[in-house]
């Protein structure tokens, strides 16, 4: 069986995110520019959290 690596993790949940977006964009939930906003901060936030708990994983070893 292959190993999955961190790009591969990164794209699906990135694909995953795009469904569900325009789903909900399809359906009225969401407008474009609020869709927008939540994918820029998403962006910034999910790997700043990552990094942060990574860092303290590792200041524990």
């Amino acid at each position: 069986m292959t190993e999955v690596t961190n790009a591969q993790l990164a794209a699906a949940a990135r694909q995953i995110v795009l469904a569900l977006g325009g789903y909900a964009m399809g359906r009225g939930w969401l407008q474009a520019d609020t869709l927008t906003a939540i994918g820029t901060v998403a962006a910034v936030v999910v790997p700043l959290v990552w990094g942060q708990a990574s860092t303290r994983k590792l200041a524990k070893k």
